[in-house]
């Protein structure tokens, strides 16, 4: 990938869509996950903080080494354990 795609596209999709009326999106979009989530596209991970109760374990997989630094203080306050498995959501190391 390139310098657009590496460094800069993950930056900018973390200010757009982490504004505070994407929330409620998320909020709808992560309900009634349960036990352990597979998120392909795991980005800056601004799920994170409003995964349901019931997630016991995130598998995340996303290709912009960038979106993992930016999502580092999520993860660290995240009661759910979050796992990195991959760059390519077409080859995944799980059962």
């Amino acid at each position: 990938m390139g310098i657009y795609a590496d460094q800069v596209l993950p930056r900018l999709i973390d200010k757009l869509c982490g504004a505070k009326d994407m929330t409620v999106l998320r909020e709808r979009a992560v309900e009634g996950l349960h036990g352990t989530v597979l998120e392909i596209g795991f980005g800056s991970g601004l799920n994170v903080p409003v995964y349901p109760p019931e997630v016991e374990r995130v598998h995340a997989v996303d290709p912009a080494v960038v979106g993992r630094k930016l999502a580092a203080k999520r993860i660290a306050a995240s009661k759910v354990p979050i796992d990195f498995v991959g760059l390519d959501g077409q080859q995944i190391p799980l059962p």
